[in-house]
């Protein structure tokens, strides 16, 4: 199986914590190093990442991606193993991609200089469209307050999406408020996962840096 990815894409990171979460090997293609005509080969709707099995489908959506790399793995799942799990599971990764991760993403295509001229900037529109992290924020608190999870006592991929969410957000400066601490105790303990250095990376390359090293 080969991933393509860019390293600095979100939805990209997102698989590549899953893959170390797993113990995964896949090999990885950035994009970067192909032709146009490569990539197209590749990923038709030039999307990353884009995973081909090596069986004649390429798939072209990270959570899918996720979902089948899992399946094809020894338990335990990231998605759950029981019912019950898999369905807390999605409940909280589904609020987790459109509360606080795809947040993210827009608000940085909006507000990034590195996104200028790429696409059309609507920063007043990503600060508002920020505060729809709060009451995820908010409802977070309470679950990890109770659980030392998101989806209750075991990690999951609900997890990641919301870690690289609101880590993408207090990057940009923009979380609706400071997190509780129970969220904080959370997002401590994913920080240190060494799963989570493609975060780390994405985030130096966004990362102000002082005026005596710009430019």
């Amino acid at each position: 199986m080969r991933l393509y990815i860019r390293p600095e894409a979100p939805n990209a990171v997102k698989v590549l914590v899953f893959l170390a979460e797993r113990g995964i090997e896949v090999e990885t293609v950035d994009v970067a190093t192909l032709s146009d005509e490569a990539f197209a080969r590749a990923s038709p709707l030039r999307q990353v990442p884009a995973l081909d099995t090596g069986t004649g489908l390429t798939i072209t959506e990270s959570l899918t991606i996720c979902q089948y790399l899992d399946a094809l793995a020894d338990r335990p799942s990231l998605f759950g193993d029981t019912v019950e799990a898999r369905t807390r599971v999605a409940m909280w990764e589904r609020r987790a991609e459109l509360m606080l991760f795809d947040v993210c993403i827009e608000y940085g295509h909006h507000t990034q200089p590195i996104f200028a001229g790429r696409l059309a900037q609507f920063p007043d529109w990503a600060k508002a469209h920020a505060a729809k992290a709060a009451p995820m924020l908010a409802l977070m608190e309470t679950q990890l307050g109770a659980e030392p999870f998101l989806a209750g006592p075991s990690f999951s991929m609900a997890d990641i999406t919301a870690f690289l969410g609101i880590g993408g957000l207090a990057l940009w400066g923009a979380l609706p408020a400071p997190p509780g601490p129970a969220v904080a105790r959370w997002m401590a303990e994913l920080g240190a996962r060494p799963s989570m250095a493609p975060l780390q990376a994405l985030a130096d390359q966004f990362r102000p840096r002082p005026a005596h090293e710009a430019g």
